[in-house]
């Protein structure tokens, strides 16, 4: 996994590469997109920033996070031998401790929502939350969070065996290092307590 953090890394680092063609005319300006300066947002879009991500905080927050937690500990083979006294005292305290983080996550969030959507998105945003099929549909959206997280998870070994594969055929693995490589990405995705190193190329 830390190699497939390496990997994208060098993908994002890639990307962000700007080079003029070495023909260019000299009075012709390199072909670099240069990004417009962000416009501060303004404070209605502040307010309503705020408004809209404590519609979507609904009372079931919590509950939720225990379910979740409950579900990753449940698969975590690292957690098997933890007796369920002492599990249940960490899942207690891990979702205590996120739901008394929100209102900071929601300080961070605000003013990156602002900064992406317009007034006239955030306003149609509220009023739409604020009606009673919005509080419900915002309440389901957060109920259902366990059962989506469950289906993502069902996908991800299908996932990683054909990265695995994908990377091999690239960089030659042998069968070890293969296994290795296989182990520890479904180490990275909480499948299993197995560390690997990265492949060499051959």
């Amino acid at each position: 996994m830390r190699f497939i953090i390496a990997f994208a890394a060098a993908l994002l680092a890639a990307s962000s590469l700007t080079v003029a063609p070495a023909h260019a005319r000299q009075d012709a300006p390199p072909l670099v997109v240069r990004l417009a300066t962000p416009v501060p947002p303004s404070p209605r879009q502040l307010e309503l920033s705020r408004r809209y991500l404590d519609l979507m905080m609904t009372d079931q927050f919590e509950d939720v996070i225990h379910q979740m937690l409950g579900d990753q500990m449940a698969t975590d083979p690292s957690m098997q031998d933890v007796p369920d006294e002492d599990r249940r005292f960490i899942i207690s305290l891990t979702a205590e401790l996120t739901t008394d983080m929100v209102p900071l996550m929601i300080d961070e969030m605000v003013p990156v929502f602002a900064g992406v959507f317009t007034e006239e998105e955030l306003t149609a945003l509220v009023t739409f939350y604020e009606t009673p099929m919005g509080r419900v549909i915002a309440e389901k959206s957060v109920q259902v969070m366990p059962e989506a997280n469950r289906a993502v998870m069902a996908v991800v070994p299908q996932m990683l065996e054909k990265m695995v594969t994908r990377m091999c055929q690239h960089y030659g693995c042998t069968p070890e290092e293969m296994q290795e490589l296989r182990r520890g990405m479904r180490e990275g995705a909480g499948l299993t307590n197995s560390a690997a190193p990265a492949p060499r190329r051959k």
